[in-house]
């Protein structure tokens, strides 16, 4: 086989373009990757803060004889109705709740968080799998009782 010096550059211009990809096209995907996981992180952490705005609304409407373990129950089941469509699985257990019932002063505020564990590469490598904690929270003043 003859081949040219031309012929024989663009053999090597080809291959220098295989190894660069090789070599780039990873660090291009892991970087896409953390973009989009990091991105489902903020969209939890949101829809975990919109669930406790909804939870905190829920507990601070004014309402007369109020019972305090029938509030809580509903900022929870509000919720969770909030987060499950959502696929955030919240439970009872998790989501803390403070003031409920309180009187319209300004000290009587009504405190709703809900934490939540993000697992990262949870597809990938799932017993390598970090976490990263956020909590959605929400504080509003009660309108009072009667």
């Amino acid at each position: 086989m003859n081949f040219t010096r031309k012929h024989m550059h663009e053999r090597s211009s080809r291959g220098m373009a295989t190894v660069e990809t090789v070599i780039v096209l990873p660090l291009l995907l892991m970087l896409l990757y953390g973009v989009i996981e990091m991105s489902l992180v903020f969209a939890r952490w949101q829809a975990l803060s919109n669930a406790a705005r909804e939870g905190a609304r829920t507990a601070i409407v004014f309402r007369s004889n109020c019972d305090t373990a029938t509030v809580e129950a509903a900022v929870r089941q509000r919720i969770r109705d909030y987060t499950q469509p959502l696929g955030i699985p919240i439970t009872d257990d998790h989501i803390t709740i403070q003031g409920v019932c309180g009187t319209s002063n300004t000290n009587s505020r009504v405190t709703v968080s809900v934490p939540y564990q993000f697992r990262v590469l949870a597809a990938f490598a799932p017993s390598l799998s970090p976490t990263i904690n956020t909590t959605g929270s929400s504080e509003m003043r009660n309108e009072g009782t009667s």
